[in-house]
């Protein structure tokens, strides 16, 4: 199993972008390109808490940012393959707009 961390700086789509992709697609494109099973996601930006699930991708994301009204600086998440989310006994456990957990039950085969 391969974790990683990742500053992706932001997650939240720009309509002034000239990249039409959702900023969620292009990180989940990259974590199976390096076939990464999990990232740890600072600095994403987003807003409350969440998860989207990127079906191309393969990909699921859990965030928890600061809430609407305030102004977006933090957040953190995790993008975790679909492989490992379907086994996930749990969700992560979201403990502030900068800590996240997330608990994993390992075995020897993987």
């Amino acid at each position: 199993m391969t974790f990683r961390a990742w500053n992706v700086r932001t997650l939240l789509d720009n309509d002034h972008n000239l990249c039409p992709e959702r900023k969620t697609a292009i990180v989940a494109r990259e974590l199976g390109r390096h076939k990464i099973d999990i990232a740890a996601l600072s600095e994403s930006h987003l807003t409350d808490e969440g998860e989207l699930e990127e079906h191309g991708g393969g990909y699921k994301f859990f965030w928890k940012g600061t809430p609407a009204t305030e102004p977006r600086r933090s957040g953190v998440g995790f993008a975790i393959s679909m492989q490992i989310v379907n086994r996930l006994e749990e969700s992560p456990q979201y403990i502030s707009n900068r800590i996240i957990s997330l608990r994993l039950h390992l075995t020897n085969s993987r």
